[in-house]
C-alpha cells in the first residue's frame, strides 16, 4: 500500500521530511495537514467494525418490518427478487420485488463506489476514510429524516388505497424505494471499509460465510480466550448484529418508533467519523 507522500515544511529549507520536523516548530496548517493525509493504524480498528455489525442489525431489521426488504443483506434480495418476478408471495403486493431489485442495484453501485473512492484516493488515508464514512453518515441523516417526517413512512398498512393489490397484499408506495436505495448504498462503504481496513473476517453486513468460518475453525474450542483473535471477531460480530436486530425490533414496537431506531443508528455512525478523526496514525515503519 502506497505510504503517505512527505511534503516540505514552510520553514524548512534543509530538504527534510516533514515527518522529521519537531511538530512544535511546524504551522498549524502543516500539523493539520500531516494528520489528515496520514495513513490510520489498522490495529483495534475491527472495534470500529463491531460497531458496522451493529448498525447493520438495527437498520436491517427497521427495513425488514417497516419495507420487508432487506439493505445491507443481499442475499435475502435476491431469494425475494427470484419469487417476486414469480408474484410469490400470493400475498404480497404485485410489484414488491422492485424494493428488493433496487436495494441490490444500489448496493452493488455502493460498492463499486466506494472501492474507487479509497483505492483512488488512498485506502487508510484519515481523511478519505473519515469522508467515506462521513457520507454513509449524510446518507443516513436523509433516511432517518425522511422517515421521522413521514413522507417515507407510508408502508403497507393502508390497504384500502386505490393503489391496493387485488391480492389483499397490501399497499406498495414508490416513495419507499428512496429509503431503501439510500440506506443500502451506503451499507456497502461498511464492507468496503473492512477490506481496507484487512479484516476479511469481519465482513460487517453478512454472517452466512461469518458462521462457516467461525465452526469449521480447526481452534474454535481448543485454542484459548486470546489465542484465536478471528474466532473472537467472528463471535463477537454475530452477537453485536443480532443485539442490533433486537434493539431495532423493540425500538420499532415501541411508542418511540421506526425513526428513533434509525436515528440511534445514525448517531453511532457520526461516532465512527469522530472516532476515525482522533484515531492513532499508522507507524512509518510500517508499509
Amino acid at each position: 500500500m502506497e505510504t503517505p507522500r512527505s511534503f516540505m515544511s514552510e520553514n524548512d529549507s534543509t530538504g527534510t521530511p516533514d515527518a522529521e520536523v519537531p511538530k512544535a516548530t511546524m504551522s498549524l496548517s502543516s500539523r493539520m495537514y500531516l494528520r489528515f493525509t496520514s495513513e490510520v493504524d489498522p490495529g483495534w480498528a475491527d472495534l470500529i467494525l463491531l460497531g458496522c455489525f451493529f448498525v447493520a442489525g438495527i437498520v436491517d431489521s427497521v427495513v425488514y418490518n417497516k419495507y420487508t426488504c432487506f439493505v445491507s443483506m443481499q442475499t435475502g434480495n435476491t431469494i425475494f427478487l427470484g419469487l417476486g418476478v414469480s408474484d410469490l408471495p400470493t400475498n404480497s403486493p404485485k410489484h414488491n420485488w422492485v424494493k428488493s431489485l433496487v436495494a441490490i442495484s444500489s448496493f452493488s453501485l455502493g460498492a463499486f463506489f466506494f472501492a474507487r473512492y479509497h483505492r483512488y484516493l488512498g485506502g487508510l488515508k484519515r481523511w478519505v476514510i473519515m469522508s467515506s464514512f462521513a457520507i454513509q453518515t449524510g446518507l443516513m441523516l436523509i433516511t432517518s429524516a425522511l422517515i421521522s417526517s413521514g413522507i417515507a413512512t407510508k408502508g403497507p398498512q393502508h390497504s384500502n388505497n386505490p393503489a391496493s393489490t387485488d391480492n389483499g397484499g397490501g399497499y406498495f408506495d414508490w416513495v419507499e424505494l428512496c429509503p431503501i436505495a439510500l440506506l443500502a448504498f451506503q451499507s456497502a462503504g461498511q464492507i468496503v471499509a473492512s477490506r481496507v481496513l484487512k479484516y476479511n473476517s469481519m465482513p460487517t453486513l453478512v454472517l452466512t460465510s461469518l458462521y462457516c468460518d467461525l465452526f469449521s475453525d480447526p481452534n474454535l474450542l481448543t485454542a484459548g480466550l486470546f489465542e484465536d483473535p478471528d474466532r473472537n471477531r467472528r463471535a463477537a460480530s454475530a452477537i453485536a448484529l443480532f443485539v442490533g436486530a433486537l434493539i431495532g425490533g423493540v425500538l420499532s414496537k415501541s411508542s418511540w418508533g421506526y425513526s428513533v431506531a434509525l436515528w440511534i443508528a445514525t448517531g453511532l455512525k457520526a461516532c465512527m467519523v469522530i472516532a476515525w478523526l482522533l484515531w492513532k496514525r499508522k507507524p512509518q515503519d510500517q508499509k
